[in-house]
């Protein structure tokens, strides 16, 4: 039960935060959504998806017709390289918001204070930040030279590692001053998630409509899900159940991932290795599970990453025969796998153009 130091410091924080950094700090906190009194964005206006991987950003475009175009894929540096693999590592977790109780959000006041700070002199909220924009907004140049249209909702999706939060995303979106709008997804999606809608899973049809929108999510059968998104530098893989293609922001657990950064891209991870990651997550898992009805029996699994490597390496026949020998029935998606996640993305995105008392920029 709250105690009056809670509330104390909870009334403390908000008015401070108030009056030093305006109305964010109090959504960022606590997860509210200011009404958008600006204008709809132009009719026919696309959706744009962008998808930072362990080594490279893709982007796409969802066109008001239905149909996508995959704009292309830039490489991140080795700067980016190196943050992607530490943010890997479980040392790199830290609280972030949205906070579980009002003591999270005490503890990590600092940390914020500085970000806010930064974000005052108009600089990136934090130096991996400014090496998330570098990359997006290559990114996004792209997206501009392409189409004449004016770009209204961006959404960026992000891998399930512990060291990066969805207020990273956040504040690459406010740094580069981009239209990146909520809609159904709620916070930034993480790759799963986008790959996820990118297959046309877990979307509702009135996505116009609050109301009869989060019906039909609690309708979705529940899927359990694995994505491994594979590289010949790099191996992250993501496991849960999934609904609706929604990213609540829940902390990355270590049962819920594995990852696998190759030093040297000659020697690759090798297909033994990597059913030995497919089995031993989805093991760590779901052995608490019992038998049927409650251990499932299908495994949704989505392909992600280079499509060359995947072929190359065969990594669907090893994937789909670690899923059986863990005791799954895989049901294998690998359309597209480098641009699954961006495509993913550029529907959310679109989607979030029709959704109801829209704000203008990402909100935690």
């Amino acid at each position: 039960m709250p105690t009056l130091r809670s509330y104390s410091i909870a009334s403390a924080v908000v008015i401070i935060g108030y009056f030093l950094y305006g109305p964010p700090i109090i959504t960022w906190a606590f997860g509210w959504t200011p009404v958008d009194t600006k204008p709809r964005a132009p009719v026919g206006s696309p959706g744009i998806g962008i998808s930072l991987t362990a080594c490279y950003g893709t982007v796409s475009i969802r066109n008001d017709d239905g149909s996508f175009e995959d704009i292309g894929r830039v490489d991140g540096d080795q700067h980016y390289l190196a943050m992607m693999e530490r943010f890997s590592l479980p040392s790199s977790w830290h609280i972030a918001p949205p906070y579980s109780d009002l003591e999270d959000m005490w503890d990590d006041w600092g940390r914020q204070w500085l970000r806010s700070t930064r974000k005052m002199f108009f600089l990136p909220a934090s130096s991996d930040v400014r090496k998330l924009s570098n990359l997006t907004s290559s990114l996004v140049s792209l997206a501009r030279s392409h189409t004449t249209l004016p770009i209204a909702s961006v959404v960026i999706s992000y891998p399930a590692l512990p060291g990066i939060f969805a207020e990273d995303i956040v504040d690459t979106g406010l740094y580069l001053s981009l239209p990146v709008l909520r809609g159904r997804h709620s916070y930034p999606p993480r790759t799963m998630v986008a790959a996820y809608a990118g297959h046309g899973m877990g979307l509702c049809s009135p996505y116009h409509d609050r109301e009869r929108c989060r019906e039909e999510d609690e309708r979705f059968p529940m899927r359990y899900t694995l994505i491994v998104d594979y590289t010949s530098t790099s191996v992250l893989m993501h496991t849960y159940w999934m609904y609706g293609a929604v990213d609540l922001a829940r902390p990355t657990s270590k049962r819920d991932i594995s990852t696998y950064f190759l030093e040297d891209a000659d020697r690759p991870l090798g297909t033994k290795r990597l059913g030995e990651m497919v089995k031993n997550l989805l093991n760590e898992k779901f052995k608490f599970l019992s038998d049927p009805p409650y251990f499932p029996k299908e495994m949704t699994v989505l392909l992600a990453g280079s499509t060359n490597d995947i072929k190359r390496d065969e990594v669907q026949e090893v994937v789909k025969g670690a899923v059986e020998e863990a005791g799954f029935e895989p049901m294998i998606f690998d359309d597209d796998p480098e641009f699954i996640a961006s495509r993913g993305a550029a529907e959310l995105a679109w989607r979030a153009l029709s959704w109801p008392h829209q704000n203008t920029e990402l909100s935690l």
